[in-house]
C-alpha cells in the first residue's frame, strides 16, 4: 500500500507533469475507473461466489446419498458379523430317527474340511403310531 508521504510526491509530481488546470479532470477520470475496476471486482466475486455455492450444493447432494449408501452398508455388515449364520443352534424337536443335530453339525464341519462325512446308521427309535382308521371294523 501506498503511504501518506508517497501519495504527497505522487500529487506533486502529478502537479508538475500536467499543470494544475488539467490535474483535477485527470482525478475525475481516475476515479471513475477505479469505481469501474471495484465492481467489475465486486460482480467478478459475487459470481464466482455463485458458481462455487452450485457446485458445493452439487457435490452435497451427489455425496449424501453415497453416505446413506455406506451406512447401509455398514450397518448390514455389523448384522452379519453379529449373527454367524452358518451355525444356528438347533431348537426344533430331537428327531425320532436319523442323525442327531450334533452329528450333523459334525458331518457339515468334516464336509467344510474336505473331508468323507461320516455314515451315521438310522437310529431305531420308538415304533411310530400308525393311525388303525383304515383296519378298524365298522361298527
Amino acid at each position: 500500500m501506498v503511504q501518506g508521504s508517497e501519495w504527497i510526491v505522487i500529487v506533486l509530481v502529478a502537479l508538475v507533469v500536467f499543470g494544475p488546470e488539467r490535474l483535477p479532470e485527470l482525478s475525475r477520470k481516475l476515479g471513475g475507473w477505479a469505481r469501474e475496476l471495484r465492481s467489475a471486482a465486486r460482480e467478478m466475486r459475487e459470481g464466482l461466489e455463485a458458481e462455487v455455492s452450485e457446485v458445493q450444493k452439487a457435490k452435497a447432494d451427489l455425496t449424501d446419498p453415497v453416505k446413506e449408501v455406506r451406512q447401509a452398508v455398514r450397518d448390514t455388515a455389523r448384522l452379519a458379523a453379529d449373527t454367524n449364520p452358518t451355525r444356528l443352534e438347533w431348537k426344533g424337536p430331537k428327531p425320532l430317527s436319523g442323525p442327531t443335530p450334533e452329528e450333523a453339525l459334525a458331518d457339515l464341519d468334516r464336509i467344510e474340511r474336505g473331508e468323507e462325512p461320516i455314515a451315521s446308521q438310522p437310529e431305531a427309535g420308538p415304533p411310530t403310531e400308525r393311525s388303525s382308521d383304515s383296519t378298524e371294523e365298522p361298527n
